[in-house]
């Protein structure tokens, strides 16, 4: 068990003397930065050509924007015209369902109509024929007086 405890003091001897390395080695990073002028560069264009795609995206969605709002005014507009268009419907519908029902009272009236100048004619008709036989009648008496 000793000589575990002593590899396991020299592992940990190790990873602290590597720690201390790395360490060391980020603080001299932190303090003087190593810049690759290629990298650099290279950040620099994605940057330049992010900015780039944003500005157009902006102008993209302004654009959509004042799409949105043309074809909302448009929408707005339509359900004005076609709610007055329901309303023009709607008061012919009932326009026409009156001139139905006074249609409808017409034909009842032309009926009575035609009916009473039926019965009005089988009276003249009887009229006539009574006439006629008065007529035959006095005809005789005329002849037999003369």
């Amino acid at each position: 068990m000793y000589d575990q405890l002593k590899v396991l003091e020299k592992t940990l001897l190790e990873v602290k003397k590597q720690y201390q390395l790395v360490s060391q080695e980020l603080n001299r990073l932190k303090q003087q930065p190593n810049v690759d002028p290629k990298e650099l560069s290279s950040l620099k264009n994605k940057l330049d050509s992010s900015h780039t795609e944003r500005d157009q995206l902006k102008q993209q969605l302004i654009e959509l924007d004042k799409r949105y709002q043309s074809l909302a005014e448009a929408h707005h507009m339509i359900g004005e015209d076609q709610d007055k268009l329901q309303k023009q419907l709607s008061d012919l519908q009932q326009q026409n369902k009156a001139l139905q029902q006074e249609n409808t009272n017409l034909n009842q009236e032309n009926q009575d109509i035609i009916k009473q100048n039926n019965d009005l004619q089988e009276k003249n008709q009887l009229a006539a024929e009574r006439t006629q036989v008065v007529l035959q009648r006095l005809t005789l008496i005329d002849q037999m007086e003369s």
